[in-house]
Order: structure tokens, then sequence, then C-alpha cells
């Protein structure tokens, strides 16, 4: 059974991730019109961000937006392979992709098939890389074979052996080698989602949907918005720009640390820029001028953000006399230039609002629930406390140490702790989480997000909301 009329593209720019060619060809199989560019701007990837560690990624969920595009209405595991050779056939039946999430190492088209640099890069020390399940598309099966479609990072599409997917499906949790490594979510096992757009676009629909994300990104970079959460805070748009010139002037001695994490900002901010000028690209090809023309422009400020970073990698390479003051004035005009090109763009465009926000209900019943699992954890660790002669440190709250490098707890104790969380919850809500935390941690005990207990509790978070109505991506 195959799905004769998917014929999508292999053709995907290297920085997109692995889920926006998929989850863009289930919207187009909805009916909706879709692009990777507007995927991209529904999650703001367009927009610079960062925190105060230097650490630059998407932060879309700290900001105050509801989902623009799509969102995710079902996202589990299932019980078995053949229960989803099941749930893959229905699917396939009324001409849906079905949507499958494990680890590239038994995917035999990649390089990381049974590489053991996939294992190594993760395993050592002071290693930057963090697990993450890998999406692909099932588009038909047989007796013998998956007919699966990755075009990120591996421009694949074609038939995969039963035994090869299933080995796939059972994810990471089943390499040995990996169960201690950092991870940037949960990682499942015959894991599957389901994608819904949030409004079927039609040509003016698609219009005006890209007037709102080019407002909401030029609204959103010149406000350039600080977000704090407790000891943390995160910059957006011109924010992140001021938060590079601070760095450069303040590594005037060459301290190694300061310089590797500007060379992090520098290197790191230009993948935002490569999404919005492809969303520039696109709005022009829809909407027409000038957006053609500040589009060009755009192109030649990614170019000078380009030879910065060169001038940074050649200054610490050779380190010629004066190079960091010449990179200093370089970025400072480049910041002042960009922030002038945003607000003479903000006059060209066509009028729309910004993306729709949540409102101030839902964020008070987001930080009350946020609250009340504090509330829980700290309970919980008190009773640890009591009971297991731990030494959770209660008085910093949030920031309180758990596991890892600087916690107290070994991982029995960390189990018993969950365990009990669990039970509070339970308690609390009437419900637990579905999967026991305790049974959780007992198979494989990352470090994140158990660090801290405002880690754990971000966690709980957004275990809870995908457990009850399936939002939340990475």
């Amino acid at each position: 059974m195959i799905i004769h009329s998917f014929a999508p593209t292999l053709d995907i720019p290297y920085y997109y991730p692995c889920n926006f060619p998929l989850i863009h060809e289930v919207l187009e199989r909805q009916g909706s019109l879709s692009s990777l560019a507007m995927l991209a701007a529904s999650r703001l990837y367009t927009l610079p961000s960062c925190e105060d560690n230097g650490l630059v990624k998407t932060y879309f969920h700290k900001l105050d937006y509801e989902e623009p595009i799509w969102k995710i209405t079902n996202q589990r595991e299932l019980g078995s392979f053949e229960e989803g050779k099941v749930q893959i056939r229905r699917q396939l039946e009324t001409g849906r992709l079905f949507l499958a999430t494990g680890t590239s190492y038994h995917l035999p088209y990649c390089d990381d098939y049974h590489n053991p640099e996939y294992i190594n890069k993760h395993v050592k020390q002071g290693s930057r890389h963090y697990l993450m399940d890998h999406w692909l598309a099932v588009y038909g099966m047989d007796e013998d074979h998956m007919y699966v479609y990755d075009p990120v990072f591996y421009k694949f599409k074609g038939k995969v052996e039963h035994a090869a997917f299933h080995d796939f499906w059972r994810g990471h949790q089943t390499i040995p080698e990996l169960a201690g490594v950092k991870r940037k979510e949960t990682l499942r096992t015959y894991g599957t989602t389901d994608i819904q757009a949030k409004a079927l676009l039609d040509s003016q629909g698609y219009r005006e949907m890209l007037a709102q994300a080019l407002t909401t990104q030029v609204h959103e970079f010149l406000t350039g918005r600080t977000v704090t959460e407790g000891t943390r805070r995160f910059y957006f748009g011109h924010a992140v720009s001021t938060s590079l010139i601070e760095a450069l002037e303040g590594n005037a001695g060459g301290n190694a640390e300061s310089e590797a994490r500007t060379s992090g900002l520098l290197f790191d901010m230009r993948w935002s820029r490569y999404y919005f000028r492809d969303l520039l690209k696109e709005s022009a090809e829809w909407l027409g001028a000038p957006l053609d023309q500040y589009a060009k422009e755009y192109e030649n400020i990614i170019l000078r953000w380009e030879k910065a970073n060169n001038l940074l990698q050649v200054g610490r390479m050779k380190q010629r006399e004066g190079w960091q003051a010449q990179l200093s004035g370089v970025v400072q005009e480049l910041v002042a230039d960009e922030w002038y090109w945003y607000e003479s763009f903000r006059r060209a465009l066509p009028q729309a609002s910004t993306y729709a926000r949540q409102s101030q209900t839902d964020i008070d019943n987001e930080n009350e629930h946020k609250a009340a699992l504090l509330r829980i954890v700290l309970d919980s660790c008190r009773e640890l406390n009591a009971y297991h002669n731990t030494f959770i440190a209660l008085d910093e709250g949030g920031n309180a140490p758990l596991y890892g490098r600087d916690g107290r707890l070994n991982s029995l104790e960390l189990v018993s702790l969950l365990a009990v969380v669990e039970q509070g919850i339970e308690e609390h809500w009437g419900k637990g989480l579905g999967n026991a935390l305790a049974e959780i941690a007992a198979a494989s005990l990352p470090e994140s997000p158990y660090q801290t207990v405002g880690s754990l509790v971000n966690y709980l978070a957004q275990h809870q909301t995908l457990g009850s109505n399936g939002e939340g991506v990475r």
C-alpha cells in the first residue's frame, strides 16, 4: 500500500529542522497552502534569540503568541511494532502520511548508520551535542518494506526493510551507550505525532498570513524584548545584537571564555537571518513590490554578518594586533544599519496585525499551573530530606540543585523523589502524567531536566501540556 500521489521535494536547505518538511507535506495534503519559510516564521525561527549565557536557539515558547499556522493534536508512544503497523496502515488507507520518530543510528541510508562516531560525539566529555528524536514520514508499506520520506539531512525517499525501520522506531532508548547523555526533549519508543492546520489557508489567507508573519517579525525585532525567568534571562531581536556588542566590548582583554561566547553569538545568529531571508523571498513573490527590493537589501546584510564572523575566526587564529577593536567597530556599524533597515521596512509593510496573542487568562493559568507544580516539587523535596536524609537546599527554591554535576541526589534518590512528585500531582489534579516519572527515570536518567527544581518544574509543565492537549514540539 503506497500513496502514489506523494511527490515531495528532496531539495531542502540544510538549516531547516527535520520536522518542517514533513509538517509542510501534511498541511498540503489537508488542503492548506504552506511553505517551509512560513512554518519557520510561525515559530519565530526568523527572530534572533539567545539566553544570557550566550546559547542561541529558538525560544518561541517564552513569548506570548498562540500557534498561528499548525498545532500538534497528539504526540504519543505506541505499544509495539505490530500495533504501529496497524496504525500506519489505517492512515495510509485514508491517504495520510504517518509521522514517526526514532534514531538515525539505525537508518541504513544515512551516515549515522551504526557509526561509532554517532555514539562518541554524544558521550565524550564536554560534548555540546544533545539527543533528539529524528522525524520521518511513512508514505507506504508492504510485506517486507516501509516507504519513507526523509529529506533532512539525508535527501531520501524510498524503501527500508521492516527490521531496519523497527530498530529506528524503537529509538535512542535501546542504545545502552546513550543512556546517560544530555537530551533536549522526551525521547519516545514507537513515537508518532499528529499535525493539524489551525486554519486551511487559500491564496488570500496565505497572503494575509505572510503579512502577519512580517509584521510580527518587525515588531519583535525592533522591540527587542527581554524575558526573565528566575535567574535566567532571554533576549529577542535587537536585544541579541546589543548583547553581542556588550560581549565584544567586554572582551577587549582577550578573555578566552568571553571570546568563545562572542564566537557562538556571531556564528549562530546567522541561522535566524537565513530563515528571515527565505520569508522575505516568499513574501516578495506573493505580495510584490517593494518587498522584492527589501529582500535584495537584506541579502547584503547577511553577507556583512558572514564577513564579520570570518573576521572573528581569522582574528582568533592569527591574533593580529587590534583585531578585537576592528571587529567591534564592524559589528556596531552593522547593528545600526540593520536597525535602520528594519525601521524602513516597517513603513513599507502591508497593513496587518501581529500573530494572535494568548489571552491574559491563559497566561495567568499557565503561571498558576507552574506555581502549583513548584509547590508540589518543593514539598516532595522536603519529604525526601525528612525521610531519606538527603540535603536538597530548599531555601534556593527553583534554583536548588537536584541531580547531575551539582546535584545532591544519586539515581535511586532521584527515582524516589519523582515517585513522590508523581503522587503529589495525582492528588492535586486527580490524574497523573501517563507514564510514571519514576519509571521514566529508572529506564534512563538524563542529567537534564532533573538538574534543578526549576528545570524539573518546566519539564513537568510541558509534559502535562503534551499529555492533555498535544501542544508543544521542538
